[in-house]
């Protein structure tokens, strides 16, 4: 079979699981294989109120949970849509092709023991994969998942999950515990699926995106990922949430050598490295988070509220030092405070005690009751004047208090905000939130209620800050990729071997895509004065090598040379610095260009390759510092014009430089694709800014192999 037919059927084969992946996620029948532990699953799948039924496999047990065990899988009435299978390695792998010989739809391989040990027990880990046929196998090495939609659960351990009516988060998570913490800690969160992947040895991260693309009640889809066995997939659906405007918010691990190396022992997925997931998140507006909590209070406020138009929020508040912190704190978010506008502060000031200061945020110190004004015992009053006070000038309306808890009475002032929140919301139809100042400053019976109404109810002044810049951020890129979608990652053979160009040869082919280089000669060293008189003073002189291709380690450049004699005695100083480090190397064959002008910055524009994402276009500070600054970014080829903006905005350079570093980048860009088969490596560096704008190449290396696909 051939690379191509190879391809397909492997296309083929992922469909057929994918189908039967949306028969696992949302089943009728379900079927649990294993010991006395899964009387604590199945209790979970009832506590939730699944009404399919369910089947329990146990060849020596008569009844588990209460329930008749069948002998064996092939025992079963029917095919089971679902199966939690908790055996060891050994049985699970047979279990895993029972279940395939019978039609079931898919399984939850339970078990450790595979790929994340490494050597001989990857080969456990194919043979399950092989035994899984078409059959949606979701693990090994994982807790199971959740449906709170569909009330039911193929779970690890007793867990109350809370049900879930409408739109809500899918929670893919590469961990099993972690999953396993929100599940059992948060509540009030409206998780709608939990699935924990752990090896992915059958079914991915990506196919579970998609499935939850497939399904309307999903609003957000939140992601911890350490790695992925196929990262160009996880291109593909990501560009697809863009398409149906469906957030993705991601929390990473895996992206320092260490944490890869964790990664790798924890579920056996080597980790992305940091700059092509940063290429990723740039491409697909997909929302970055720092911590579990961001994570949460992200997904809970897009699936809740919904994200935003725009970075404008209007704040209510019971506490100056809340309004002080917010003044301060959410522009570092890019969160806008908007002053009320004199028509509205008109409109409420009648309404309001005079030591109440109109303004954004508000800090309402308001009577328990009043029968002309806005009072604590009259949610309708407070709604009206938080509608009136932020009309027209807000994407965004917040509230942030704390509630005491119940019992004492202590609570009942502050019950009445509750009522103007849910009021405001149907006054205005923009996204409304109700924060505690503190992570318990709102109890879960209060925040069930407030987001039964589509309120969110946000934990912690700074995770709500956080979320909201988040969420307005993602609605001005979902603007604009809209206007300019994103584009594939290209894809090409990786080449084998490597054969440098030298300096002038580089130049020469990177010259017919239009990048500017100064004024050159190449040529014997003994012509090299000649030639410089010809350019015009001042010049660099350089070692021209297809081996020693860092010239400047080895002495091989001279800088700023003003005369004859100075090329003479650079061409010599050279040739003297060259022996030392390679000698009987010698320095035959030289380049002399004219020096730029007083350049204002040094940039490096690049290549990188990954196997699975293609080539990559990078963009840097540039010079002989690049490889101690590592400041640069990357993006995915082909690049749209709003990623390269982005990434040669970072090196806050003049804005008149912006035009010719486009046109430089996109040079290199055009050489690349065109040469995408064959190129290893491609530096330029540095590329000269100048004060006029223009960018004008000093050096460039090209280092090509043979396209594979090329090859007989």
């Amino acid at each position: 079979m051939n690379e191509t037919e190879n391809a397909e059927s492997r296309a083929a084969l992922r469909q057929a699981r994918r189908a039967n992946l949306a028969r696992c996620l949302r089943p009728r029948r379900i079927a649990f294989v294993g010991g006395g532990h899964l009387e604590r699953c199945i209790q979970t799948c009832r506590d939730m109120g699944f009404d399919g039924a369910i089947d329990v496999v146990n060849p020596v047990r008569g009844h588990l949970g209460g329930i008749a065990c069948a002998p064996s899988i092939g025992a079963l009435a029917q095919a089971p849509d679902a199966a939690f299978v908790a055996l060891s390695r050994e049985r699970s792998i047979a279990a895993i092709a029972e279940l395939a010989a019978a039609g079931a739809g898919g399984a939850v391989c339970h078990v450790a023991g595979f790929a994340e040990l490494g050597g001989e027990h990857r080969q456990a880990q194919d043979a399950l994969a092989q035994a899984a046929g078409t059959l949606a196998v979701i693990g090994p090495n994982c807790m199971g998942f959740f449906n709170a939609f569909d009330r039911l659960a193929l779970w690890g351990e007793y867990t109350p999950v809370e049900t879930v009516d409408g739109g809500g988060v899918a929670l893919i998570s590469q961990s099993g515990a972690f999953l396993y913490g929100i599940a059992a800690v948060e509540q009030a969160y409206p998780m709608g699926y939990g699935i924990s992947v752990g090896n992915q040895a059958v079914i991915d991260t990506t196919d579970l995106i998609d499935a939850a693309l497939d399904d309307p009640r999903v609003r957000v889809i939140g992601l911890y990922i350490e790695g992925l066995p196929d990262t160009a997939l996880l291109a593909r659906a990501l560009a697809r949430a863009v398409a149906q405007a469906v957030p993705v918010v991601l929390l990473r691990g895996g992206g320092t050598p260490a944490a890869a190396e964790r990664s790798l022992s924890h579920t056996g997925n080597l980790a992305l490295p940091n700059d092509f997931w940063q290429a990723l998140i740039e491409r697909y507006g997909v929302i970055r988070v720092a911590s579990p909590k961001q994570l949460i209070e992200t997904t809970k406020l897009l699936a809740v509220a919904g994200a935003p138009a725009g970075p404008r929020i209007f704040v209510g508040t019971y506490s100056g030092a809340a309004g002080t912190l917010l003044a301060e704190q959410a522009p570092e978010r890019g969160l806008e405070l908007t002053p009320v506008a004199p028509d509205n502060a008109a409109a409420i000031r009648p309404t309001l005690p005079e030591i109440i200061t109109i303004s954004n945020p508000l800090d309402l110190n308001l009577p328990w009751k009043s029968d002309s004004g806005v009072s604590m015992d009259d949610g309708a009053s407070i709604a009206r004047c938080l509608a009136d006070a932020s009309r027209g000038t807000t994407d965004a309306l917040v509230f942030m208090f704390d509630v005491p808890r119940r019992g004492s009475g202590g609570d009942e002032p502050w019950l009445a905000t509750f009522d103007a929140l849910i009021a405001l919301k149907a006054m205005t139809g923009l996204p409304t939130i109700a924060s505690g100042l503190l992570p318990e400053g709102i109890e879960a019976h209060h925040r069930r209620r407030l987001q039964s109404a589509g309120v969110a109810a946000t934990m912690g002044f700074s995770e709500t800050l956080d979320a909201l810049g988040h969420a307005a951020a993602w609605s001005g890129r979902q603007r604009a990729l809209a206007d300019d979608p994103p584009r594939p990652p290209g894809q090409h053979g990786a080449p084998s071997g490597a054969r440098a160009c030298d300096e002038w040869t580089s130049k020469q082919m990177l010259v017919a895509y239009g990048l500017a280089f100064p004024a050159g000669w190449c040529g014997a060293a003994e012509d090299a004065a000649a030639a410089a008189g010809a350019l015009g003073y001042p010049v660099a002189v350089k070692l021209v090598s297809t081996t020693l291709l860092h010239k400047n380690r080895v002495g091989g450049v001279r800088l700023g040379i003003g005369d004859a004699q100075g090329v003479a005695d650079a061409v010599a100083a050279i040739a003297r610095d060259v022996e030392r480090h390679a000698p009987g190397y010698g320095a035959a064959t030289v380049l002399v260009e004219r020096m730029v002008a007083a350049p204002v910055a040094e940039v490096l524009i690049g290549i990188k390759r990954h196997a699975q994402l293609g080539l990559a276009l990078v963009i840097g500070r540039g010079g002989v510092a690049v490889e101690q600054l590592r400041d640069y970014a990357l993006v995915l080829l082909p690049a749209s014009g709003r990623e390269l903006e982005s990434a040669i905005a970072r090196l806050l350079l003049p804005a008149a430089c912006m035009p010719a570093l486009i046109r430089a980048a996109r040079a290199v860009e055009a050489f690349a694709l065109d040469h995408g088969g064959s190129l290893v490596e491609l530096d330029v560096n540095p590329v000269l800014v100048c004060a006029d704008g223009s960018a004008v190449a000093a050096d460039a290396l090209v280092v090509l192999g043979t396209d594979e696909k090329e090859e007989p």
